[in-house]
């Protein structure tokens, strides 16, 4: 992933889990953008993650290699992963 378009293609490929309403949603793509803008800029993601849905752990993986694009330290993750 090389660029905040290609990001945003990809976090839009995720459909909303069953429970969250639209802005939910929203909030939470908004937020994986972030995270993909602050990696693509080489810049440290300085907010903290609180839990949220396990799809947006996944948007925060390179998809290539499912590496973290932020310090695991940032956020809480779900216990089934």
């Amino acid at each position: 992933m090389n660029s905040l378009p290609d990001a945003k293609r990809y976090v839009d490929s995720f459909a909303r889990p069953d429970g969250y309403n639209h802005y939910a949603w929203d909030v939470t793509k908004k937020l994986a953008l972030e995270a993909w803008e602050s990696y693509l800029n080489g810049r440290p993601f300085r907010r903290r993650i609180n839990y949220m849905c396990s799809e947006f752990y996944k948007m925060i993986q390179r998809p290539e290699d499912g590496e973290f694009i932020i310090p695991r330290n940032s956020f809480r993750m779900l216990s089934n992963g």
